[in-house]
């Protein structure tokens, strides 16, 4: 599943980037005022939040997706094509917006829901939100962790 996952990401950065090459500095409506093109720079996280914390961004990012990575070559927390997808789009979200970071000093933004005002976004962060959200329902329900005792193993006394 190593291969699913590390495609994924790369899917994910392709588009992240190409969609912000494309569609970043440019206003306009796709559906009337429901979703729009709509130039936003980032210099922070979610909604603004930590405003110019660029390199404690780029310096987290390395560890998360070093422990994805773990996870998915490890196999320690299953072999799923869920898993392998959610872990492929969190890391390929976190490279793209890592990507900005490093060279713009922010992230780019420009899909907005304009009647309800929601925050502008990006496809990276769309991506580790579908991701974080899967990797949720898989830990969740599909996950089942392994067993350390004695009893379960076949390891316990027989009498």
């Amino acid at each position: 599943m190593i291969y699913v996952g590390m495609l994924i990401a790369i899917v994910c950065v392709v588009v992240d980037q190409l969609t912000k090459l494309w569609l970043y500095g440019k206003s306009l409506s796709l559906i009337g005022d429901f979703l729009w093109i709509q130039t936003a720079f980032n210099e922070g996280a979610a909604f603004g939040s930590l405003n110019g914390a660029r390199w404690f961004f780029i310096v987290l990012a390395v560890p998360v997706i070093a422990l994805l990575i773990y996870f998915l070559i490890s196999k320690k927390i299953g072999n799923s094509k869920l898993l392998a997808t959610s872990i492929g789009l969190i890391i390929g979200g976190t490279i793209g917006n890592v990507i900005d970071r490093l060279f713009l000093a922010g992230v780019r933004d420009f899909i907005y829901f304009k009647s309800i005002n929601f925050a502008i976004f990006n496809f990276a962060d769309a991506f580790i939100c579908v991701g974080t959200a899967l990797l949720i329902v898989y830990i969740l329900f599909v996950w089942k962790p392994k067993s350390t005792t004695k009893e379960d193993s076949g390891g316990g006394d027989k009498q």
